[in-house]
């Protein structure tokens, strides 16, 4: 109940315990004084048990009101909390994606490098070796014209940044 209809329930519930009091059949040996300090009293007593049991009820929407705040605000955490964890574990494997993308450039910038360094060596038919690159490690196949050929091959793919490893896969050309 809010606090500017207190007072008029409070003096609604004062005049109908004076009249209701008044209505009582007092015995007849109390003269009109006894009998209106007796309603008086009577609405007094009214009027405090009606303050008191308002100030009940208020106390009990206030812990009502308390506990659904709590309540709410609890959930409202729970929600945060989960929005928080699936915001991590999008941006966890946004990154992972973006690394294997980053990885896959790199690679792809790998490959060109070795390819472009084998088609201005003298001794060696870049047309005929095949150039793959995965995490940085690069493999070459196909065919070289000598052993020393294919020697080369791989002294040349191993000399270009990023080249972690070189897998020779060359064979040798009859």
């Amino acid at each position: 109940m809010t606090k500017k209809y207190r007072p008029l329930t409070l003096a609604t519930l004062a005049a109908a315990s004076v009249l209701l009091a008044a209505c009582d059949s007092e015995p007849a040996d109390k003269t009109v004084g006894q009998q209106l300090d007796s309603a008086i009293a009577e609405s007094q007593q009214k009027m405090d048990e009606a303050k008191e049991a308002m100030s009940d009820a208020a106390e009990t929407a206030e812990q009502k009101a308390d506990d659904m705040g709590e309540s709410v605000s609890d959930k409202a955490a729970q929600v945060g909390d989960a929005v928080s964890e699936k915001a991590d574990k999008l941006g966890d494997a946004v990154s992972e994606k973006m690394e294997q993308a980053g990885q896959a450039v790199d690679d792809a910038a790998i490959t060109a490098a070795v390819k472009s360094k084998l088609l201005v060596a003298d001794d060696l038919k870049a047309m005929e070796i095949n150039v793959d690159t995965v995490g940085g490690e690069v493999t070459l196949s196909g065919t070289a014209p000598s052993d020393a050929a294919r020697t080369h091959a791989e002294a040349i793919a191993s000399e270009v940044d990023g080249v972690k490893e070189v897998h020779n896969k060359l064979a040798l050309k009859n």
